[in-house]
């Protein structure tokens, strides 16, 4: 019985309250939780100042909206007590300072309001109207005549909105690897009809400018892009030490061997295996045409790398923070930049890409993983694996055959052979050298053959999986702030 009339009591105490007007359930609503009000606040400064935060680039809004959600407040409210025109000078004002939202950020609301709008007035009254007012400068255009037309416009486009895009959303696996953040900002700042739309004004960053970001961009951009023919350019640079292999081998015949003394002929290949040693510098080779592909300034690589820094297609681990639509709003706001339904190859991603002039290179790296130290050879030591084997092989058997030929100019000298003997004899020292010199080659063209047999594993692996075969770490320097 006890709990039933307490039941009663909480029940009617709460319809009592939900008769009182607006005005006074909000205060309230803000008397009973000024304490977490003033826990948000501290920690939004402490946020402001936190380096990691200043890295990541997050708006104040965002810290606003992280703030909110610790203390379980309600973010309306929230945006209210913190503008003062809002704020009722009897709740706490000792301590509720001003918070300094941006009004672009603000206005990302209005356009919300504007497509669920049927009318100024109902504008007017949306959450964020206001606080947008209070908050422009002198650029933007906002009398009525204006802001009814700026509605229209928008109500064009989509008769519906909503909040929904401004969100932490879950990262890839590949975000997480090379920016240690599980969860970030979705790159839609706003829902309008179906599109997740990337709200921008003007000019305004891209991306966030921080390295982390950059290079885990950059590797979304080589996931995008198709390796196809930088891998065929790597392929051809191997082919061509194959091709060099055989043509140095099927010079070693038996009737250039006789011709030749065996000390000229010592002179003759080793000559020709330097030659073959300073073309096998694959990792110098393989990063220009890296650095190449990189920097072409419309090339798919450029493309892509821009496409991921609009779309955030590679950076979330679902749909949810991926934008598919842009929408630029001009100060004046008497007309918008509507690109919906964006793709990798929209031509306004093109657009952006010739602006974004960043420049992308390479470095020497190491194959390794966290925890488990160095993984293997990369193709590159492989080759010089291989070469370092061959020349020792190869030095070896003319060393062998230099030791057999003065013997046996020894034993004609002694008296114990004669003229025709030595010739017999050198003709087998001749021999044995041509096999070793054949063998020697085989051995190698086999070898760098089945480096191709690995290069075409990582061509098919991608540009992540190419880079690290050839123990090579991307570098990249962005421009982030974009004129749309």
């Amino acid at each position: 019985m006890l709990e039933f009339k307490e039941h009663i009591n909480e029940s009617t105490q709460m319809r009592i309250v939900d008769l009182l007007p607006k005005k006074v359930k909000r205060m309230i609503y803000r008397a009973a939780h000024q304490d977490k009000y003033k826990g948000a606040l501290l920690m939004m400064r402490a946020l402001r100042k936190d380096p990691d935060i200043i890295s990541r680039g997050l708006s104040k809004a965002k810290i606003q909206s992280i703030a909110a959600d610790h203390f379980k407040l309600n973010h309306r409210e929230f945006a209210k007590v913190l503008n003062r025109k809002t704020r009722y000078e009897d709740i706490n004002e000792e301590y509720l300072t001003e918070g300094k939202t941006s009004a672009s950020t603000y206005f990302e609301q209005v356009i919300v309001a504007c497509a669920n709008s049927r009318n100024l007035k109902e504008l007017k009254a949306a959450p964020g109207y206001a606080e947008w007012l209070a908050a422009v400068d002198k650029k933007w255009t906002t009398d009525d005549k204006t802001v009814e037309k700026f509605r229209k416009l928008i109500r064009k486009i989509a008769t519906s909105g909503n909040q929904a895009g401004q969100s932490s959303e879950s990262t890839s696996a590949l975000w997480k690897e090379h920016t240690k953040k599980g969860k970030d900002i979705s790159k839609a700042d706003v829902m309008l009809g179906d599109h997740q739309v990337s709200v921008k004004g003007p000019a305004a960053r891209l991306m966030s400018g921080v390295k982390e970001e950059s290079i885990a961009t950059l590797h979304a951009a080589f996931e995008t892009m198709n390796v196809t023919d930088l891998g065929l350019e790597l392929e051809t640079m191997l082919k061509s030490f194959v091709s060099l292999v055989k043509t140095e081998g099927a010079e070693m015949t038996a009737t250039a061997l006789k011709k030749e003394d065996p000390k000229t002929l010592s002179t003759k290949n080793k000559k020709a295996l330097n030659n073959l040693k300073k073309q096998a510098t694959v990792k110098k080779d393989a990063e220009a045409i890296f650095s190449k592909a990189f920097n072409k300034g419309e090339s798919a690589f450029a493309q892509a790398f821009a496409w991921e820094a609009m779309s955030g297609e590679k950076k979330f681990a679902t749909k949810a923070g991926v934008a598919d639509a842009m929408l630029v709003w001009p100060y004046n706001l008497r007309g918008v930049k509507w690109v919906p339904n964006l793709t990798l190859n929209h031509k306004y991603v093109t657009n952006v890409a010739k602006q974004m002039k960043f420049k992308a290179d390479v470095k020497s790296g190491s194959m390794s993983k966290k925890g488990v130290g160095k993984t293997g050879y990369s193709i590159s030591q492989t080759v010089a694996l291989h070469m370092k084997t061959a020349e020792d092989e190869f030095k070896e058997s003319i060393k062998e055959s230099e030791i057999q030929t003065q013997k046996f100019e020894n034993y004609l000298a002694e008296g114990k052979i004669d003229e025709g003997k030595l010739t017999d004899m050198l003709k087998g020292v001749w021999e044995r050298l041509k096999n070793a010199i054949k063998t020697t080659w085989t051995k190698l063209i086999n070898a760098i053959s089945g480096i191709l047999e690995t290069l075409q594993v990582a061509i098919k692996g991608g540009m992540n999986t190419l880079l690290n075969e050839f123990e090579l770490v991307p570098t990249v320097k962005v421009n982030t702030k974009i004129k749309f």
